[in-house]
């Protein structure tokens, strides 16, 4: 029986997961019917519902395996972790990563440090690694084949969901309302664009034909009852709400699928977003795109600094206004076209 292909994080929200889903693609589809393990030294968002719509490709997943450090410690838990074919280590702590490879039974050992240092191979061509987190993590299946790689897809709801999100944005994808996704909010708040810089495009959105929905997670349930004061016209959506039989996370991908173009901050639903399939505005300001864009069909970021400075309030919802115009005008590929 051929040992299992181990995949390494280190700490995952549900955007870090997200960006490593190419990755995951890329090594299902090489290695056909080979188990993946994707072990966590903490938490990780692959270890809850978002399994559930990766069923062929994770076989098992573990978490707060602890082998981050003290060092000591460190190598002892991946000494005792079973023998792997395979080991593609995502994390870019120099010390992490060594003990991995000091430590862990393989077969062959895939890491992004610079220069592809430890490394079993190199991706073909390539002599450093990509600053982009999700593109550094696809360049191991790439160092893996010793060849381009397929981490091409997009997460699918299940009809029921589907059901849920056509009654909370009736209409046909064409030619019925073209809905506009507004993302406020993020986990952290530097990161968020002002909430009245959103109303204002909800507003320039309107008047150009198009149809806003703000899209409200768990934590900003306190927030949908000042939009609503603040924009009587608004269309509010609870995007994680989920209907008798249906989880969270599916009823989100639901309602994502209904929207042409996702404004978003710098966030986890930005990620899912792009995952599902949509094309994506990226507003950016303290954090930096060329690191953690997320991965979509197609992509437009939108950054303080080209108004000045970090501070998300500098975003012009013209600017923002524009890139949604953009995206809107460029057919669909086939990933993002309608379902």
């Amino acid at each position: 029986m051929e040992h299992p292909i181990a995949v390494l994080v280190s700490r995952e929200g549900l955007g870090d997961a997200l960006l490593k889903l190419p990755l995951l693609r890329a090594i299902a589809r090489g290695f056909p019917g080979r188990p993946i393990w994707w072990l966590a030294a903490y938490q990780t968002a692959m270890a809850g519902v978002l399994r559930e719509f990766l069923p062929a490709e994770v076989e098992e997943v573990r978490e707060y395996l602890g082998f981050d450090k003290p060092r000591s410690q460190a190598a002892r838990r991946l000494g005792e972790l079973r023998p792997f074919s395979l080991v593609f280590d995502t994390r870019s702590g120099v010390a992490g990563v060594w003990s991995a490879w000091r430590h862990l039974s393989y077969d062959a050992f895939y890491c992004s440090l610079p220069g592809y240092l430890l490394s079993s191979r190199r991706p073909r061509g390539r002599l450093l690694r990509p600053r982009h987190i999700g593109e550094r993590a696809f360049s191991l299946a790439e160092a893996a084949f010793g060849a381009a790689a397929d981490g091409g897809g997009r997460l699918e709801c299940s009809s029921e969901a589907a059901a849920l999100a056509l009654a909370l944005l009736p209409g046909e994808p064409a030619p019925g309302p073209i809905y506009i996704g507004l993302a406020p909010g993020s986990r952290q708040t530097h990161k968020n664009w002002p909430a009245e810089r959103f109303l204002e495009l909800a507003s320039s959105l309107r008047l150009a034909g198009l149809m806003p929905v703000f899209l409200i997670g768990p934590k900003e349930r306190q927030r949908a009852a000042e939009l609503r004061q603040a924009d009587s016209e608004a269309i509010l959506v609870e995007f994680m709400r989920a209907g008798e039989g249906i989880a969270g996370l599916d009823a989100a991908i639901a309602v994502l699928a209904r929207l042409s173009v996702v404004v978003a901050n710098d966030s986890g639903l930005g990620h899912l977003a792009g995952a599902a399939g949509r094309p994506v505005v990226s507003l950016f300001g303290p954090t930096d795109p060329r690191r953690w864009a997320p991965i979509a069909p197609r992509h437009r970021w939108v950054r303080a600094q080209q108004f000045g400075g970090e501070s998300m309030a500098l975003i012009e919802p013209a600017a923002v206004l524009a890139a949604v115009r953009e995206l809107l005008a460029e057919p669909p590929t086939g990933l993002d076209a309608p379902r």
